[in-house]
């Protein structure tokens, strides 16, 4: 393909849903951060975000960036981390794909989505928002930084503690990708990430 067989889009002649729809289909694959937050009435509260990313590694800080309601209103996620500053990242694994669609729906904020998916609640050690038992992975995190430079509240929060599970670690004690078969998002679906070899010369 050359340069003048591209089709050239300007955003501002786009509704906001026809954006929306070239950026998703533009940056993929996306990983899913699979984030629970906790109520101050004590509710769990679990829903996927594949707009994420790090944003530092000294101190080591995530970011989601996080959709309101049609109607204005923050998503209970945001709400959740707002009123206690804390979440727990999750990574979520390929298997699990029917699960995290599950709590993608909106439901309504006293609604345990762990117990709506059968997931398996497990205290954290330093947040108290739960981690996913399934996730081979779990970033406990508490808020530093609100911004809302655009349509989307973008939360970022610094890593307080890391949960690994054993059978993801290779003989070097650092963390197999492929171990932890995650799952990620496309367009509008979900895909595998396997593995690419580079052969070397």
């Amino acid at each position: 393909m050359h340069a003048t067989d591209q089709l050239f889009v300007d955003p501002r002649d786009l509704s906001p849903a026809k954006t929306f729809g070239l950026l998703k289909a533009s940056v993929v694959p996306r990983p899913i951060a699979w984030t629970s937050t906790r109520s101050v009435d004590g509710v769990n509260n679990l829903a996927p975000f594949s707009f994420f990313t790090v944003v530092s590694s000294s101190p080591p800080m995530v970011l989601l960036s996080l959709e309101f309601h049609p109607d204005g209103r923050p998503k209970d996620s945001a709400a959740n981390i707002e009123a206690t500053g804390e979440f727990v990242v999750n990574t979520a694994p390929a298997s699990y794909a029917a699960a995290v669609d599950h709590t993608s729906h909106d439901f309504g904020p006293d609604v345990d989505e762990f117990a709506l998916a059968r997931l398996t609640p497990v205290p954290s050690r330093l947040v108290r928002p739960c981690r996913v038992g399934e996730s081979p992975v779990s970033l406990e995190c508490r808020l530093h930084t609100t911004l809302r430079p655009g349509s989307d509240r973008l939360v970022i929060g610094e890593v307080v503690a890391f949960h690994i599970a054993s059978h993801v670690l290779d003989a070097n004690g650092r963390i197999d990708v492929a171990q932890t078969d995650p799952l990620a998002r496309t367009a509008a679906g979900f895909a595998r990430i396997d593995p690419i070899t580079i052969p070397t010369r």
